[in-house]
This record gives C-alpha cells, structure tokens and sequence, in this order.
C-alpha cells in the first residue's frame, strides 16, 4: 500500500489522538513543497545566472565555470523532474514519495551552492566577499517559505549551503573571516528554528483542520441518524396511532349508543364506565395529535391585542373545580394588562401550564399572575407542588418525559403537556421559562409584548360547546363512508339511536351509487380520510357535491396524525375531526354543519 492510500484509508477512519491525521498532513506538506518547485527553480536558476556573471567578470577564474556547469546541471534534473510529476495523472501521484526524492535533489543543490566559496572565493576582495555572503543567505532566506512546509527539505537545502559557506571562511583563519563564519553559523541556528516554528505551525493547523472535517462529518451523521429516529418515530406514531383509533373510535361510537340503551337499568353504570376508559384513551391520543399539528404546521398564530382577563376568566373556569376538589387555592390576577397575542394559543399554554401545576400539587395552590417587564408582559404560573431538581429543567419540555413518574401511571398523563406548550409559545414568538425548588414549588414564565387596552375585544372561544338540540336531526339522511366494516355499524348505531337515516359505503364507488338515488337526497357526508386503493374522503367530497350540485356538508374524520397528513386535512378546507370522536361531539359539529348549509351566503 503506497503513501495515497494510506493517507486516504486514514481519512475515511474516524479516529480520536493527536496523531491520528498525520498521514494526511504529510501528504498535504508534500504536495506544498512540490507546488512550489518550478517557481523556485526558475528563481535560483536567475540569481545563479546573475551570481557566476558577475564574479567571472571581475575574477576570470575558471573555477566559476565549473560552479556554474554543476549549478546548472542541478536545477535542470530539479526542473525536469517537476515537469515529470506535474505530467503524472492526479490519481497516479504519490507526493510523500516524490517529496522524498526532491529533498535529494535539494541536498545536492544546497552542497553545490555552498562549493562556491570554496571554488572562487574573491580573497581579498571584500565587496566581491559581501555580494557572496548576500546572495547565499539570501537564497536561505528566499526559500525558508517555500521549504517550511516539510521538515526534510528544510535541513537538506539550508544545512550543506551554510555549513559550506562557514567552513569555506574558517578555512581562511583570519579574524575577520573567523567572525563571518560564526555569524553564518548563527544564521543557519536562527533560520533553522524560525522554519522548524513555520513547519509545526503548520502542521498543527493541517492536523487541526482535519480534525474539525472529521468532527463535522461525525457531527452530521449524528444528525442525520437523530434525524431519520425522528421521522421514523413521527411515521411510527402515525401509524400506530391511526391503527389503534380505528377500533377506540368504533368503541366510543358503540358505547355510546349501548350507554342510551342502557338509561334507568343497572347495567347503565357499567357502560358509563366503560365509556370513561373510552374517554382517557381518547385524551392521550390528542395530546399526540396536538404534537403531530403543530409539527405539521396546521396551527398558525394568529396576533391581535387580547386581554388576560379575558384569557384568565376562561381558565379559571375549566379548572377551578378540580382545584376546590383538591382542596387547592387557584387565583389569577391579570392586573388589567393587554398582550399582543393569539387568545386561543395564549389559553391553552396557560391552561397546560395551571394543569400540569394542579397534577404536582398536593397542599397550598396556585398562582397565574401577569407583570411587566420592560415593554413586556411576563405571564407567570406559580405553585407550591413538590419541585424538581435543577438537572431535570431543559427535559420537562421532552416529548413523554416526566418527572417521578417511572411507573408510568397514566392518571399522571403522557409527558407531552409542556412539550405542547414549548411548542405553542415558539408560534408566539416567545420562549418558556422554569425555575424550581424540591420541595418548594416551580414557575413557569413566558414573555408577550405590552398591548395597548382597545374598546372591545373578542375573548377566546369557551371550552364547552352547545349540544344539538333533542330531536333536532331526526329524519335526516346521513351517508357514512369509511371502508372499516366496524365503524360503519357503529356510525350507523350511533346516529341512528338519534333518529337518522344512515346509509353507509365502504368506498367512493358504492358512496357515488347510493347518492344518485333521486328519490331521497343524502343530507351530509361524514367520510373517512384515508379509503382502500388510494381513495380518500377529500376526492369523494369533491366529486358528491358536483354530483348533487349543492354544498353538502361533509364531516372528514381521520385517524391519522402524521403532519403531512394533518396539513393535508387543513388545506382541504372541510371540517376534520380526529378518532376517535365522542358521540356528543359528532352530533354537534354534524347539526353545525347542516344549519350553516342552509344559511344564505
């Protein structure tokens, strides 16, 4: 194995130690030094030229000639070599091996320039002496830059120039020439330490250079691994959560109905436990699904001035009956302050954040109060729970991390209440904050900009929801289309227990067939997302109502919380629930529906 594939197997090798690049940064020093070849050739092959000129002019030795015939004859084999290696293909090259044989090559040039004094030294002639010293240290200087690079070189060139210049004075044993010798010795000490200085400067920075490479490239393939973990978690999610709504939707939909049937018998408590099961199941796939929204990009703020008392009024509301029932103190003091923000975004962090302090919280209470802070409103949840250490601090905002619940006890929830709310806050352009105590409580902060108080304004939407009212759909004829057997009974079962006429499909097929029946137009369309062989609920929606030639109300109901799927649901512009759906909640949104269709546009 040569130099080159060495240099390369040691580039592909991730490996830690000081030394673990040096084959590539010799190869990098040789490569330096060889570039500079010709240039340095032609160089001395001018100063040579002008120096043997000059001195046979005035000496008329023949002694110049024979220096200049070697001096010549050198820098041709140096320059034809350079033309050689130049000429060789990239892929053929091995600089390390060529570097060798030119510092060679550079020995013998180094011995031949220091021949010189020894073959026509102008004894006597002190200005002709100077001009001899001058050009030779000056040929050691010119080429420190270029032979730094690589150590070799470096001592193969200065060494026999120097030595030789030195011993040619000594040689003379005068004083004078006695001196010019030891100045000459200290200039090659002084050059010699200012090159080694340059070659380990260098050196270090090459090593340094690929170090950082090979950090980058580890780097990025982390990245990209957390990368592909995150997608794969995203579609493992997806997938699963889809897979297992399925069959919670139906359940819901069946225990509803068998809920109804059940009123005034003993067995009625039965289903309604049952249903509460339904019910937490339920909670924890939409704390996914809230997740899998804000990923996708279906939540987008929207900011206007909105008033915390407003905001605080409605939190309050939803939680300050667990909070009596835990014998806990829950105040809001929002001081009059306005905040430039989305009022339904800016409910739900705070509504997070009081629930996750009341899950914490066994004695004492809890405190959302709203300060300024140089041009800001700080909104701030406070409560006396039992803490947490400050090394936990950064992961509560994780994704299904919590604090002290090992056992995963599902009363405690997922863990994903403050990664949503991370999540929400960053749509608002602020950041959350959390400072706690064990032992002592927690609060959690985050900042809005101050708004100026406006004559009115709209508070956010109330949790609770008006149900349709008795009777209100009864006779109406509804076409249910998902291509799952069990949920098209259960939809049956459950809209027909409030007196409608349910006709259901198990694709966009049959739907179309069953909607051309003249005699009994369909009223609304509920819809699956995803139907067998590529159909799906937005296309089947699409193509009804050009059949009808009317806009039909259409529920889209998924199970599917992959973010390009949420997104894709959004744009479709239809109303879109996600499974499972209590029954409550359909025969809402599905009397909603229809009174807004008969509305005048």
């Amino acid at each position: 194995m040569n130099q080159r594939a060495a240099a390369g197997e040691a580039a592909a090798t991730p490996v830690h130690g000081a030394h673990a690049y040096d084959a590539r940064v010799r190869q990098d020093q040789a490569e330096s030094l060889l570039g500079t070849g010709i240039i340095a050739s032609v160089f001395a092959f001018l100063v040579a030229a002008g120096m043997w000129a000059i001195f046979y002019y005035q000496l008329r030795q023949p002694g110049v000639l024979v220096w200049a015939a070697l001096i010549h004859g050198v820098q041709a084999w140096r320059f034809a070599f350079h033309v050689r290696y130049r000429k060789t293909p990239p892929a053929l090259r091995d600089p390390v091996s060529a570097a060798g044989r030119y510092s060679n090559a550079l020995a013998v040039n180094g011995a031949v320039w220091g021949l010189a004094p020894w073959l026509f030294f102008p004894a006597g002639n002190l200005p002709l002496t100077t001009l001899m010293m001058m050009l030779l240290l000056g040929m050691v200087s010119g080429g420190m830059a270029a032979l730094a690079p690589y150590r070799r070189a470096l001592f193969s060139f200065t060494v026999p120039l120097l030595a030789g210049l030195a011993a040619a004075m000594l040689w003379r044993g005068d004083v004078l020439h006695l001196y010019l010798a030891l100045c000459t010795l200290a200039y090659m000490y002084v050059s010699l330490k200012f090159g080694l200085q340059q070659n380990r400067l260098l050196t270090e920075a090459l090593r340094a250079r690929y170090e950082i490479e090979a950090l980058s490239e580890r780097l990025a393939q982390q990245v990209e691994i957390v990368e592909r973990a995150s997608a794969e978690k995203t579609r493992f999610f997806a997938s699963a959560s889809h897979d297992l709504r399925q069959p919670l939707h139906s359940l819901g939909l069946f225990g509803a109905a068998l809920l109804t049937r059940l009123q005034a018998t003993p067995e009625e408590t039965l289903a309604r436990n049952m249903l509460q099961c339904v019910d937490a199941l339920e909670t924890s796939f939409s704390a996914m699904l809230d997740v899998s929204r804000l990923d996708a990009g279906a939540v987008v703020a929207e900011p206007r001035p909105v008033a915390l008392a407003h905001v605080f009024r409605h939190v309050e509301a939803t939680f300050i009956q667990e909070a009596q029932a835990r014998n806990l103190a829950l105040r809001f003091k929002p001081g009059g302050k306005w905040v430039h923000g989305d009022a339904a975004i800016v409910q739900r962090i705070i509504g997070n954040l009081v629930h996750n302090a009341l899950k914490f919280t066994r004695e004492g209470g809890i405190a959302v109060l709203a300060r300024r802070r140089a041009g800001a409103v700080s909104i701030e949840v406070w409560d006396t729970g039992r803490g947490m250490a400050r090394e936990e601090w950064p992961r509560i905002f994780e994704e299904f991390y919590q604090v002290g619940n090992l056992e995963r006890d599902r009363s405690k929830g997922l863990g994903m209440g403050l990664a949503i709310v991370q999540r929400l806050a960053r749509l608002l352009g602020a950041g959350v904050q959390v400072q706690s105590r064990t032992g002592r409580g927690s609060v959690f902060r985050f900042s809005l900009p101050s708004a100026s108080a406006q004559v009115s304004a709209l508070p956010p939407a109330a949790a609770a929801r008006d149900r349709a009212p008795p009777g209100a759909l009864v006779g109406k004829r509804v076409l249910v289309v998902d291509d799952e057997q069990s949920i098209r009974e259960s939809m049956r079962e459950a809209l027909g227990m409030h007196g409608m006429q349910v006709e259901v499909a198990d694709g966009m097929e049959q739907a179309l067939m069953i909607a051309r029946r003249q005699h009994q137009p369909v009223d609304a369309l509920i819809t699956d997302f995803r139907l067998r062989n590529g159909e799906n609920g937005i296309e089947l929606a699409t193509q009804l109502r050009a059949l009808l030639g009317q806009s039909l109300p259409v529920l889209l109901i998924t199970g599917d919380t992959a973010p390009e799927r949420v997104l894709q649901a959004k744009r479709s512009g239809l109303t879109v629930l996600y499974k499972p759906v209590k029954s409550d909640d359909l025969l809402h949104v599905l009397h909603t529906e229809m009174r807004l269709a008969i509305l005048p546009a």
